[in-house]
């Protein structure tokens, strides 16, 4: 049960008009930012972040990839919020659901090349609190990618830094389009319909 109710999306206030925006994107209304909202320029922040960083159409980063870096985050981190949501946002954004299934194992699967590991490898290791990320993870990132897309890569890893936490925190209830969504497709994330 969450520790703070969600508003209701019309008490929402100034933040109403993102929410719907992200509802657009997504095909639901996320239960994270109706509790944000309690505080909507708090959320009008985050919803301009997740504008900016995982909804950008200036991306040059294949937003598949972004998707992959955002699940593997939010698996670290055990959120089992997030991690549903970015399930459902990757097969939404083009990963297919094998890959999604192998991303844990991403490291050794075949299913991927060399430049999603060296991002999911940030993913992991810059994921964690404290990060444990190495100049060699670095090194390796930037083989594969231009300043600019580890910035994007790296920001969708900070985002959901924050996502994760919050959505742990408060215990933020998954919504039954999402709870739905990931048991048709047999996902096994950390505790995904709990």
């Amino acid at each position: 049960m969450a520790h703070v109710a969600p508003v209701d999306l019309e008490a929402s206030r100034e933040a109403a008009e993102e929410i719907k925006w992200l509802a657009g994107q997504t095909g639901f209304v996320a239960n994270s930012m109706l509790t944000l909202s309690h505080r909507p320029e708090i959320a009008t922040a985050v919803l301009n972040l997740i504008r900016a960083v995982v909804r950008n159409p200036n991306s040059t980063v294949d937003p598949a990839l972004l998707w992959m870096v955002a699940h593997v985050t939010s698996l670290s981190n055990g959120c089992r919020y997030c991690s549903a949501h970015t399930f459902k946002n990757g097969a939404d954004n083009g990963v297919p659901q094998d890959k999604l299934e192998a991303l844990w194992d991403f490291e050794t699967s075949a299913l991927f090349s060399d430049v999603e590991r060296a991002a999911l490898r940030i993913a992991l290791t810059g994921g964690q609190c404290p990060a444990s990320a190495d100049a060699a993870d670095m090194e390796i990132l930037r083989n594969h990618f231009s300043a600019a897309q580890i910035v994007e890569i790296c920001s969708v890893i900070a985002l959901f830094g924050f996502n994760n936490r919050w959505n742990a925190l408060m215990e933020t209830e998954l919504e039954e389009s999402v709870v739905t969504f990931v048991n048709s497709k047999n996902y096994h994330g950390p505790d995904a319909t709990a």
